[in-house]
């Protein structure tokens, strides 16, 4: 062998050696990677390499602050596979909307397994950033297991994605995303808002309280702190789809504050509320100062309403399917009210214990068209002058302005002849009584149907949330 093919390893491995001297004294004091951390980096760069790292978290850091470490807009940090990480605390993370930063996986499936009573990852400071775990259905390259939060967007974060994220066995909540308001100016309502959320793909379960946790639950009347009551911010353009919640201890999805742009769509929501704990136990809370579009989602089984809807009363709620809610299928309140009034299109509502819908609103002028509704559990309870129909759609009282046109109520679910309901196929077959039978619903521009086939077929409407 030639002298230079002896000593062109040595040189190789001393290049890399002053390479790493230099970036790594680059770095603030309070930065500064163990020598363990070093090593694991180096035997990890071939991946972090293939991943497009800009910086791979070592094992065991805790704090992964973007100011301190220069990270830049467009940047990919790193969690890789074969490194074992706790609590991890993103701070400063700050992106562009061109260049948003990138935390991914890398290597695998990367795992947190956090410690105590606080988060497994939270975030604080930061914009125009996504976490992901990929972008495959049904993989989730990120894994968050136990802590009180598996994961917390807090302290004015926004402008953010969450997508492709496993989170289990929280202690409370399984992804968390507001900011509190505090007797910090900055954090209330006017100061602050949270724009541009996008929370899809994500998988919680088994949390002991809500599975995901949006917006703060008290728009109305604020919260009272030592320096007085207090508005938490509001949320404009936010995203909930294609998540899968099961086993929450309380509601699966909880909403609040989202005033402008909301859109939740395409999630299953299934055992929820098992808790059972007091106005907790709901499948999807839409809570107060939430407004937009509730379509396509499917909620099965738990001890309270399928869905409570508080909101802002421009809500449409269309396309949905809610089985074995414990209390009514959809319950609706006119809690604030700045909309001209709640519209229920084309849902399939199956078996509630209570009523199919129970609506509250007395000073809107409310719609509920087309929907299906199968053998509400108080058709048999209610007594003069309440009439067992009242099961169906039911009316605070007759203040409540209410269009009700072209429903298919039945006590049989047989009558409808899904499909295949003990499946949970709820698509109707040609002989179904719901085919053709529903009103017009162009006015609404809704184009697809739950299982997003197109909604107007041979120049008529289905009733409830499949078009035959």
């Amino acid at each position: 062998m030639m002298f230079q093919e002896k000593i062109a390893p040595f040189f190789k491995a001393l290049s890399f050696a002053i390479a790493a001297t230099i970036i790594f004294s680059q770095c603030s004091t309070d930065d500064i990677l163990e020598e363990e951390e070093l090593t694991e980096d180096m035997k990890t760069s071939a991946k972090s390499t293939s991943c497009g790292c800009t910086y791979t978290v070592p094992s065991n850091k805790n704090l992964i602050d973007g100011r301190v470490l220069g990270i830049k807009p467009g940047a990919v940090i790193c969690l890789s596979a074969a490194n074992s990480y706790k609590n991890l605390n993103f701070q400063n993370i700050v992106g562009t909307s061109t260049a948003p930063i990138t935390i991914r996986n890398c290597g695998g499936t990367a795992v947190i397994n956090a410690t105590g009573m606080t988060y497994g990852i939270k975030f604080g400071k930061s914009k125009y950033f996504r976490i992901t775990g990929g972008n495959t259905d049904g993989v989730y390259g990120i894994k968050i297991q136990s802590g009180h939060i598996n994961m917390s967007l807090e302290a004015l974060t926004t402008d953010f994605e969450v997508d492709h994220i496993e989170a289990i066995s929280a202690g409370f909540a399984g992804i968390m995303a507001k900011t509190d308001p505090t007797c910090d100016a900055a954090t209330t309502r006017g100061n602050f808002t949270m724009r541009n959320v996008s929370i899809h793909d994500n998988y919680v379960h088994d949390c002991a309280g809500e599975g995901l946790y949006i917006g703060n639950s008290f728009y109305k009347n604020g919260v009272s702190t030592s320096c007085g009551r207090k508005y938490p911010h509001e949320i404009h353009y936010l995203k909930v789809y294609d998540n899968k919640i099961n086993n929450s201890g309380w509601e699966g999805i909880q909403i609040g504050c989202a005033t402008v742009g909301a859109e939740v769509y395409g999630n299953s929501v299934e055992n929820y509320g098992k808790k059972n704990a007091a106005a907790q136990n709901n499948g999807v809370q839409l809570g107060e100062g939430t407004g937009g579009k509730f379509y396509a989602n499917f909620i099965k089984s738990g001890p309270g309403n399928g869905l409570i809807v508080l909101g802002l009363a421009d809500n449409v709620i269309h396309n949905n399917i809610i089985v074995n809610a414990g209390a009514s299928a959809i319950f609706c309140d006119d809690r604030l009210s700045t909309g001209t009034g709640f519209k229920f299109l084309n849902n399939t509502l199956i078996n509630p214990k209570q009523d199919g819908i129970r609506i509250y609103a007395e000073y809107l002028k409310n719609v509920v068209i087309n929907n299906i509704i199968v053998n509400p559990g108080s058709y048999t309870t209610y007594t003069y002058p309440r009439t067992a129909n009242d099961s169906y759609v039911y009316k605070i009282s007759s203040k409540v302005n209410l269009e009700i046109a072209n429903n298919y109520f039945t006590r049989s679910i047989t009558a409808l002849k899904f499909v295949g309901y003990t499946s949970d196929n709820y698509r109707l077959t040609s002989t179904s009584p719901a085919v053709n039978k529903g009103k017009s619903i162009s006015t609404f521009a809704i184009a697809k149907d739950f299982y997003q086939d197109l909604r107007l077929q041979l120049g008529s409407y289905d009733i409830g949330a499949s078009e035959y």
